[in-house]
Formats: structure tokens, sequence, C-alpha cells
């Protein structure tokens, strides 16, 4: 294959750059906010320790937690907006650590927000479109989470255009370098790039000291992905897509990762995994979904309104050519359950893990976050480790915890107003009550107009 020299990339970096140059000048000319506002009698779920601060007054100003206080027996200062959160729980905005927001289309930001998700991490989009929903989710002019971005996905094959083919081991490092100088946060490589192109792009991210994420490539084991540095493996599912299942029939495929539970090995590479610090990003929900999605017998979830009509259009096509067999369906679900024991049997050898939901095509989007919460806990772990794995976890892998979160002065304002205590049951994410974004505030009746926004959208995209 011919490589991809560096010149070819000229008139993208150009625009890539002309776009980044204007739109930080529309960032930089905005005002910074300077609005306060206080929850008052509010519970406040503490993400490390599970613990609650009982009867707080959380001041925010501007897009800060200003301090947290003993709830006051006196009303707030005149010029503070007030929320009473007696009998509710304050907790940080959630993360959904993978998602491809040019395949669910914009239509998806709104409605991030409006279920409490305030950081997305996008693996895979068209860069410059996701450049300009950020500024203009800083600039107040559009309404969504703030983005993670890390631009094309480095592969061996293209399969959609949002994975380019560098060419060589030389050309992947060139690939690494331009990546890095356009400004993404994190290098993916996926499954089907060549071995020599892999530990090229490892390398290359490296010396420029960004982190190198994604699938375990076929011609690399995982623990190799881990002793090489790769930081974040996603989907559990990765673990076992080359050298593991390459001489398997998909029906062999769950039987055999179950026969390899029950052996050391999983320790061994948990162990390898730990000692590493590598990240898990499981993916859990989204596989389960697609199951019931393929199964002609479970009717299709009113939910799906809020899907792109364009994805959900172009899925009921694929379903008509691609039909799925009684067996097919049966393997593939048991495939889906099999990775859910093995998620839990990676949080019992303490390998750390984020929530992620990989929201893209007919799936379902933020409401995807919530399931995939429900689902590690089903996969063994407490309501706080599951709250964690979309709050503290990312903050910390993502070198966030001078922002985000926990719930304490000087960290960004981004929140969660609950009903009910998450940690009784983590269903409880889905009780929102308010959600705070960078210090604005949407009160009940105005993420319920979020909602409508998103059907709206989904409808005509």
């Amino acid at each position: 294959m011919r490589s991809v020299r560096l010149f070819r990339f000229a008139p993208a970096v150009s625009a890539v750059l002309t776009l980044l140059a204007s739109l930080a000048d529309t960032v930089m000319a905005q005002p910074g906010a300077t609005h306060q506002f206080v929850i008052t009698h509010v519970q406040i779920v503490d993400t490390r320790t599970g613990k609650l601060l009982e009867d707080r007054d959380v001041v925010i100003r501007g897009d800060r937690i200003l301090s947290i206080e003993p709830a006051r027996s006196v009303p707030p200062e005149a010029n503070s907006i007030s929320l009473d959160g007696r009998g509710k729980y304050l907790i940080p905005g959630l993360w959904d650590c993978h998602v491809h927001l040019s395949f669910t289309t914009n239509s998806a930001l709104p409605l991030f927000v409006a279920l409490g998700i305030t950081e997305v991490r996008d693996l895979g989009s068209k860069f410059t479109e996701i450049e300009e929903w950020r500024v203009r989710i800083a600039d107040g002019s559009l309404t969504g989470p703030h983005i993670m971005r890390v631009g094309p996905i480095l592969n061996g094959k293209s399969f959609n255009e949002y994975q380019f083919v560098p060419g060589s081991a030389e050309a992947t490092r060139g690939a690494v370098r331009l990546l890095s100088f356009i400004g993404v946060d994190e290098i993916k490589v996926h499954r089907r790039m060549p071995r020599d192109w892999y530990y090229a792009a490892l390398d290359e991210s490296k010396k420029l000291n960004i982190a190198l994420v994604g699938h375990v490539p076929m011609e690399v084991t995982p623990e190799e992905a881990s002793n090489a540095g790769q930081a974040m493996l996603e989907h559990t599912e990765t673990l076992f897509e080359g050298k593991f299942s390459a001489n398997l029939k998909d029906a062999q495929v769950a039987g055999a990762i179950h026969d390899w539970l029950a052996t050391d090995q999983p320790d061994k590479l948990f162990a390898t995994f730990v000692k590493n610090g590598t990240w898990i990003d499981p993916t859990l929900a989204g596989g389960l979904e697609m199951v019931t999605i393929f199964d002609p017998a479970i009717q299709p979830d009113p939910l799906y309104r809020y899907v792109a009509s364009s994805q959900r259009s172009q899925w009921a096509e694929y379903q008509k050519q691609h039909p799925m067999s009684a067996d097919e369906l049966r393997s593939f679900r048991d495939h889906m359950n099999v990775l859910l024991e093995v998620t839990g049997r990676m949080h019992q050898d303490h390998v750390p893990l984020v929530a992620g939901t990989d929201a893209a095509g007919p799936r379902l989007v933020a409401f995807s976050l919530h399931q995939e919460l429900a689902v590690l806990v089903r996969a063994g772990l407490s309501p706080l480790e599951a709250l964690q794995a979309a709050t503290l976890n990312p903050a910390i892998a993502f070198h966030r915890t001078s922002d985000l979160g926990v719930v304490e002065p000087g960290k960004l304002a981004d929140l969660v107003l609950l009903d009910a205590n998450p940690l009784d049951h983590i269903e409880n994410t889905q009780r929102i009550n308010a959600v705070i974004e960078t210090g604005k505030l949407y009160r009940r009746s105005d993420l319920d107009h979020l909602l409508s926004e998103a059907e709206h959208l989904a409808a005509t995209h």
C-alpha cells in the first residue's frame, strides 16, 4: 500500500488552522460569567468516599463552585438566585467516555445536558464539525456538553469516513504528529492497524506526551498493548478481537471466553493492567442494546425518537438486508453476557474502569449512559463504584481532577441535582431535578425544553 506523505495533508491542515484561529477569536471575545446562585440545604454525594455531606449550601459564582457551607438559617443574599435542595442529592456532572457525535448528529447535544451528561469524549468524528460545536457550546450559542476529541481514527483499513489509513509505520508517525499539531486530546487506533504501525504510533505519542487509546490491534495481545503503554482500552470486547478469536467461529467465541475465565489467565492479564495503570472503557450497554434491536420479538423503545432519523432509516434498511437468525441472535446474546462476566472479573481484580456507551448509529444517545451505569452494577460494581466510573474516574484518567470529578470549592460548576440518592439505587441518576453546566442553571422545565428540542432535531436530522 502506498504511503501517505505529510504534504498531502497540507490543504486540510490549512483549512483546519484557519477554522481554529477564527474559533479561538470567537471564544476570547465572549465575556466571562459573573452571576451567582446558591443551592440550599442540599445533600452532597462525596464521590471519593460515598459519604453524604448533609444540609449544605453550595454557592456557585460564574463557572465555579465558590464555597460549600453548612446550611444557613437565614435567606441567601438578595443578589443571589436560590435553588431549594431539600431532600435532594448533588453529584458531579456525568461523563459519557465513548461517543461518536458526527454519527449521532447535533441532535444529541441538548439531550446530553438534559440527562445530566456535561462531559463527553468523542472517539472518532469529523474534526472540524466537532470543533465548531465545541466553540458554539463555549460561547453559549449551542447547548451541549464539553467535548474531548480524538479526530480521525488511525487504522489499517478504513471502514467509515472517520477512519484514516496512514499507509506505513513512518507515515503513521507523521499522522500522529499532525493530529497532535491540530490539537486532538488523544490518539485513537483501531483493530486492523498493523503491528509495526501500532508501535510507531505509540512511540510517537509518547514523544509528544499525548495518550494513545482505542482497540487492541489484531496483531497485538492485550498484555502487549498494556505493557507498551496504551492508556485506555476501548470495549471489553477488544480483549478478544485479535489473536484470541482468530481461529474461532463467531458462535464459538463466547464459550471460549467462558473457558478462559476458568483459568488463571484472566487474573494474570488484569494484574498487568493494574500494574501498568491501563484503564478499561467496557461499553457494555451498547452491545446489549444491539441484541434487543436485532430481536424482532422485542418492540422498539419509544426513546428511539431521540435517535436521528437518518440513522434510524439507514439501520432499518440494513436490517432488511442483513436479518439475524435465531441462532445468530442467541450467540450474540451469549457473547454480550460473557463480556459482562469479564467486566465483573476485571472489577474484582481492581482494574480501573470508566463509563462509556459507544453511542452512534441506531443506538440510544445519552439515555444509554444511565443504562451503562445499571449494567456496571449488574457486573458487580456497587452504585458508588458505578457512579465513580462516570464522575471521579474519568477526571483521574483524563487528568481533569483540578476541575472535575467531585463536588468541592474551586471545581467547575458542572453538577446534577437528583431527587433521590444514587448510592441507594444507581437508577436514581435518572431522577434529575436540575443540571448546572459551566455555572448555567437548567431547572426541570428547562430540561424538558431541551428534551423537546432534541426530539425535534432528531426528527429532522
